[in-house]
């Protein structure tokens, strides 16, 4: 990001407390109030994203043109979308704090059988190929709405 030059600032976040209600991205946002609706995009990369195994990819996003860049993006890099989240209803993971807050967002989940589980680590749960091709995906996402 810092070798894009972005026109604007960027912030990375990385939160606890998923399981106990969102609690720390709710934290982060009661300090910073204007944060979630302000900002230009908000990116979420949200559980089981590279697993490997499971049913696959769910795309969530604010608006069209959200959805329609992180699609674009994912299917340049051979990755799948296996179910979008219709427009109004409430994305799961941390971009139900952005929805609520009327932030503007795009979002992927994945789906395993193995979340949450004490199982849920190492070659056999990730699949390293398929990381490295989201990492690609969201930093070229980012760099774009970082850009504009």
């Amino acid at each position: 990001m810092r070798d894009a030059k972005p026109a604007r600032d960027v912030l990375f976040v990385a939160s606890s407390g998923h399981e106990l209600g969102h609690l720390g991205i709710d934290t982060f946002i009661e300090r910073r109030p204007r944060l979630v609706p302000d900002a230009k995009a908000w990116i979420h990369l949200g559980a089981n994203i590279g697993a490997a195994q499971g049913p696959g990819n769910n795309l969530q996003a604010s608006d069209d043109g959200m959805e329609a860049m992180m699609a674009e993006a994912m299917t340049d890099a051979g990755l799948r979308i296996d179910r979008r989240l219709p427009r109004g209803v409430v994305p799961r993971g941390e971009a139900e704090n952005v929805h609520r807050g009327g932030g503007r967002y795009v979002s992927i989940i994945g789906n395993n059988d193995l979340f949450h589980n004490t199982i849920d680590r190492g070659v056999d749960a990730v699949d390293l190929n398929v990381i490295e091709r989201f990492a690609r995906t969201f930093a070229r996402v980012a760099t774009s709405l970082a850009s504009a």
